[in-house]
């Protein structure tokens, strides 16, 4: 007998929407992948191929989050225990 999670899988593989579902993943994920200091200067806000779009506050802060790309990047991989995410676009 199959369990819930591998029927709502198996599922989303038939109809071809199980990539698009799991890169939203990023979007709840958010918060906790950048960290309280981080998130409340930011808003995920949709995802497009893989690209999470984030807005940021301000300015100052939009150069700094340039450097930690890459660490945010893996965090959110990370907790989403796959590859969903493969760059963030400051807006």
């Amino acid at each position: 007998m199959l369990q819930l999670g591998e029927i709502l899988r198996k599922t989303l593989q038939d109809l071809g929407i199980e990539k698009p579902v799991h890169q939203y993943d990023a979007l709840w994920l958010w918060p906790k992948a950048a960290g309280e200091r981080i998130a409340a200067v930011t808003e995920a806000v949709r995802m497009s191929n893989g690209r999470l779009f984030v807005r940021v506050k301000n300015a100052a802060w939009r150069n700094e989050l340039v450097f930690h790309k890459r660490a945010l990047i893996q965090n959110l991989n990370g907790l989403a225990g796959r590859p969903v995410v493969n760059d963030i676009v400051w807006i």
